[in-house]
């Protein structure tokens, strides 16, 4: 979700008439989001790659199909999704960091609660369309509204509530899954299963295959590392946070992986053939490196310690927000010391990062629709005779065009994305309404 850097339009008393122009220059820029703070590109870069990372997850054959890449599964599986979760919630408080700095509480958590709301009512609607595609717009936008509370919060509290939640969440998801006798369900949540609303709230917060238990962390992370950031914009120490913030993420994510690796190694191996046939065994190991759905392994000690991707293990929750830090500061350095020309040729990939609501409500539906020409031709079942244009990596570059020609587009015409202004434009007119804010400035109580 892009986020809003001026939600608030409305001119305070003090800052109008001859009063404004005694105010020396650089006091006036406090007043409002400068260029440097309104406007993250590097945050878009790494929005983008995010995007592109979940289009590699969608249209790469998985494994077990003619054509899989195995180094770039790899890299994507259970990263792509969590960069965007991450970055995410580096958008939440951006998008209410106008609010609350002129006093608006309420404003910031109506702007969000709609925002919200509206992403879950669009992905229930998206996970009608036909296909593979999980659809995670409605766990992200609960994982939003579950951002409500926190966005006062500190960054130290946001980082121990998310490390705390991260310890407990797994063997909470696990266990309970257990219980219930379920794997995962919920996947890409549609109005159809809205039936039952107990199961659909238990899929949505932890059976579900992007459980809202784990993404909140995510979320979490990523206010706490937009708030860090902005303060180190304002002190001048933003290269200083960017270097620390990258070392940070390379030492979480190596740290994962071979911890992980050690503790399957010795521990996990041999658990398993112990307990399991020979063959259920070989099964049971080829599925400690690929994907999960959204819940540990097992309830065992040894499965809640591997990183397995979207596994919501807290080594899993560890890599992936390494992962993610890693990457949003390089970008932010690399949107540092790009100069302004390499920067206007880069708009368009810019641009489409901005928009990620619209790219992503596109790739669905072209994903669909391959979908259905798929179905239609009787393809679906031969495996060894998939169509180009349905897997591989020429249907992936051409959704990956397709991104950037959305981005250029909305470039070129100096506009957002039509889902994103839909959003932004009801959640800041809502929040002005119910938020109490008002065309005099005057700070409400909240």
């Amino acid at each position: 979700m892009p986020e809003d850097t001026n939600t608030i339009a409305v001119a305070k008393p003090q800052e109008t008439g001859r009063r404004a122009r005694r105010v020396p220059a650089h006091r006036a820029s406090e007043t409002r989001p400068r260029g440097e703070l309104g406007r993250m590109i590097g945050i878009d870069f790494a929005r983008f790659l995010a995007i592109v990372g979940m289009f590699c997850a969608h249209l790469l054959p998985p494994l077990g199909m003619p054509g899989h890449i195995p180094w770039l599964s790899t890299i994507v599986d259970g990263n792509a999704s969590t960069l965007f979760a991450v970055v995410g919630g580096i958008s939440v408080v951006l998008a209410t960091r106008s609010y609350l700095e002129r006093g608006h509480v309420a404003a910031a958590r109506w702007a969000m609660a709609v925002r919200g709301v509206l992403v879950i009512l669009i992905g229930a609607t998206l996970a009608l369309a036909p296909g593979s595609i999980v659809v995670v717009l409605v766990y992200f936008g609960v994982a939003m509204l579950c951002s409500i509370p926190f966005l006062k919060t500190s960054p130290k509290w946001l980082l121990i509530v998310a490390g705390v939640l991260a310890v407990i969440g797994p063997i909470a998801n696990a266990n309970l899954r257990q219980v219930l006798g379920v794997m995962g369900e919920g996947g890409g949540v549609d109005w159809s299963q809205w039936g039952e609303p107990l199961v659909l709230l238990r899929a949505i917060f932890v059976t579900g295959t992007y459980p809202v238990i784990t993404w909140i962390v995510y979320v979490l992370v990523g206010m706490a590392a937009a708030k860090l950031l902005i303060g180190a914009r304002r002190s001048a120490s933003e290269p200083r946070f960017l270097a620390w913030t990258a070392g940070l993420g390379v030492v979480l994510a190596v740290l994962a992986i071979s911890v992980s690796a050690l503790v399957y190694g010795l521990f996990g191996r041999a658990a398993v053939i112990a307990t399991m046939p020979p063959e259920a065994a070989a099964a049971v190991e080829s599925l400690v490196g690929s994907p999960g759905f959204g819940a540990p392994l097992s309830p065992q000690w040894w499965a809640l310690v591997l990183q397995t991707p979207h596994t919501g293990t807290t080594l899993d929750i560890l890599r992936g927000v390494g992962i993610a830090l890693f990457i949003i500061a390089a970008m932010l350095f690399l949107a540092r010391a790009l100069p302004a020309a390499a920067l206007r040729a880069l708009e368009p990939i810019r641009a489409a990062g901005a928009a990620p609501l619209t790219v992503y409500t596109v790739h669905v539906l072209a994903a669909a629709a391959t979908t259905v020409a798929l179905t239609s031709t009787g393809q679906m079942d031969a495996v060894a005779e998939i169509p180009w244009w349905y897997l591989g990596p020429a249907i992936l570059g051409i959704h990956i065009l397709g991104a950037v020609l959305i981005g250029a587009i909305l470039a070129a015409l100096k506009r957002r994305g039509p889902l994103e202004a839909f959003v932004s434009s009801t959640s800041g007119a809502i929040a002005r309404r119910l938020g109490g804010v008002t065309i005099g400035g005057r700070r409400p109580r909240d």
